[in-house]
């Protein structure tokens, strides 16, 4: 048997006896396909390919840690955690010397690769080709 939430976490339920219910695995995976069809929310299409045995753990890992740090923004950071990303934080480096971005100019000189990221119609097309991987992962295509 698995402990299910009625109202996931990820959709603000809680731990309370009241919102956890004992169903069969199978029974579990069926709750987040009819939750992930509904809300669209990865976390619930996750939690249904990985119940079903439709992925494994190393596709699990990959696509928890894809979401992990879109579940975490808006959330409020530890004084530790803060210092920690201070700390690594690329603004916290010794600025690189004008002979290190000589040479990074120099090796992008002919690369078509970033160009014109900043357009709108670079923007549509990237726009549009995720749109179709999400289809695709979602089974819609």
């Amino acid at each position: 048997m698995h402990k299910h939430h009625i109202i996931p976490k990820h959709m603000g339920g809680t731990n309370d006896p009241s919102n956890i219910e004992h169903i069969t695995v199978e029974e579990h995976a069926e709750r987040h396909k009819t939750l992930w069809l509904r809300y669209s929310k990865t976390e619930d299409y996750i939690a249904w390919k990985s119940l079903s045995e439709q992925i494994g753990k190393e596709e699990l890992f990959k696509l928890t840690s894809s979401i992990g740090g879109k579940n975490n923004r808006g959330k409020p950071k530890t004084e530790e955690h803060k210092r920690k990303m201070s700390e690594s934080s690329p603004r916290s480096r010794e600025p690189l010397p004008e002979s290190t971005k000589d040479k990074i100019s120099y090796s992008m000189l002919g690369n078509s690769n970033s160009r014109n990221h900043s357009s709108s119609d670079y923007r549509d097309k990237q726009s549009q080709a995720m749109k179709r991987a999400w289809a695709r992962r979602k089974g819609l295509v």
